[in-house]
C-alpha cells in the first residue's frame, strides 16, 4: 500500500466533518429555543438523544481520521509488514462506517421528531 492512500480520503471525511458539525449547531440552537418554553419537555428530550447521537458520530470520524493518518505515517517511515497500515486502514474504513451508519439513523429520526414537534 502506498502511503498516500490513507491521506487522500481525509478531506472527504472533513467534508462529513463539517456538515456533522453544522447540525450539531442547529441542533443545539433548536434546543435552545424549544428550552424556552415549558409545554415541549418531551421534543427537548428527543433532540439531547438526537445530540447525543450526533456527537458520537463526529468523535467517531475524528477516531477514522486518526487512523487514516497512523495507516500513512506507519506506511511511510516505518518499514512494517504490509498487514499493519491495512489494519489501521481497514479500522478506519470501519469507523468511519459506523460513523455514517448512526448519521443515518439519525435522520430516519429526525423526520419523526419534527412531526411530533409540528403537532404539539
Amino acid at each position: 500500500m502506498e502511503w498516500y492512500i490513507p491521506m487522500t480520503i481525509i478531506p472527504g471525511i472533513g467534508l462529513i466533518i463539517l456538515s456533522t458539525s453544522n447540525i450539531m449547531l442547529a441542533l443545539n440552537n433548536e434546543i435552545t429555543q424549544l428550552c424556552k418554553e415549558e409545554k415541549k419537555r418531551a421534543i427537548i428530550q428527543l433532540k439531547l438523544a438526537q445530540l447525543k447521537r450526533v456527537s458520537i458520530a463526529i468523535v467517531l470520524q475524528y477516531i477514522g481520521i486518526l487512523l487514516f493518518l497512523i495507516a500513512g505515517i506507519v506506511s511511510s517511515i516505518f518499514s512494517l509488514p504490509e498487514g499493519v497500515p491495512k489494519a489501521f486502514l481497514t479500522t478506519g474504513v470501519l469507523v468511519i462506517s459506523i460513523s455514517l451508519i448512526i448519521l443515518l439513523i439519525y435522520s430516519i429520526k429526525a423526520v419523526s421528531i419534527r412531526q411530533q414537534h409540528l403537532k404539539l
